[in-house]
């Protein structure tokens, strides 16, 4: 099938901008751990706002376009009750929590000069937003691309492009 048309391909794509940030954040949960200064450190959490920024948008809408295009139908072979949807739904829900608690710490910083939260909810979000992903690519879209037929991948991708 044409990739242009593939929406486990269009999936994979944004994983691979997903783990480009993680692998970005790390960097930086790592810098801010290591600096003595206050100075370089306000710096360096005021680079996580990027971070915060993309997972606020494009993180969302990939999994926007999982919940709401893939999930369904793919939920039609293998149940969404229980089974591998149930938990990548319940990550989504997690990641979500984390990550907004993650950016109410980077934004309350200065007034509490608690770094270590910082760096101890970026790791957690990133554990989980790393293995999330290798679930999905290593059990979920292997089931999808074997469960779903050329016709039902092309109204999964077509509603993809519809969520912005």
């Amino acid at each position: 099938m044409d990739t242009s048309i593939d929406p486990i391909a269009a999936l994979k794509s944004d994983h691979e901008a997903v783990r480009a940030v993680l692998n970005n954040l790390e960097g930086y949960l790592k810098k801010i751990g290591s600096v003595s200064s206050d100075g370089l450190r306000n710096n360096l959490i005021n680079q996580l706002h990027e971070i915060t920024a993309f997972t606020d948008k494009d993180l969302e809408i990939h999994f926007r376009k999982e919940e709401e295009a893939l999930f369904p139908v793919l939920g039609n072979y293998i149940g969404v009750e229980t089974g591998p949807i149930h938990v990548m739904l319940l990550e989504h829900k997690q990641s979500r929590e984390l990550s907004a608690e993650f950016k109410a710490r980077i934004n309350n910083y200065l007034a509490a000069k608690d770094f270590k939260s910082i760096i101890d909810l970026g790791n957690s979000f990133s554990r989980l937003l790393f293995s999330h992903i290798d679930k999905e690519e290593n059990i979920l879209f292997i089931m999808a691309d074997t469960q779903l037929s050329p016709g039902e991948k092309q109204g999964i991708m077509e509603k993809m492009l519809t969520i912005k």
